[in-house]
């Protein structure tokens, strides 16, 4: 299964590693309003975007798909965790830890 995640400076990379990862959530410290966030994208076509605040969205932008999903998390592990998984293709979970009540991390939904 293949990722991408776009940088808050709009540059995409290929299958980064956890390390590269989290180097790109770092730089959200520097994010503007012209490039508020990261992006980690599934070939499934799910996209999992974090903002500076640690708000997130998950979507599938394909036609027929669920609404999005918003929440606030409580910390960058969580959000870390959520982007590995979706980096491995845990669809299913990462909207059960979104959006169900006995989900990990515990976001506030928004």
């Amino acid at each position: 299964m293949t990722y991408s995640i776009r940088d808050n400076m709009g540059e995409t990379l290929d299958e980064p590693d956890e390390t590269r990862i989290r180097e790109i959530l770092a730089e959200l410290s520097n994010a503007d309003e012209e490039h508020p966030d990261v992006s980690l994208k599934h070939e499934s076509g799910w996209a999992l975007s974090v903002f500076p605040d640690k708000f997130v969205r998950w979507e599938n932008a394909e036609p027929d798909q669920p609404k999005p999903v918003d929440a606030m998390l409580s910390s960058w592990e969580d959000i870390v965790g959520l982007l590995l998984m979706t980096a491995r293709g845990e669809i299913k979970e990462v909207t059960s830890a979104l959006s169900g009540p006995s989900g990990r991390p515990s976001p506030t939904p928004c």
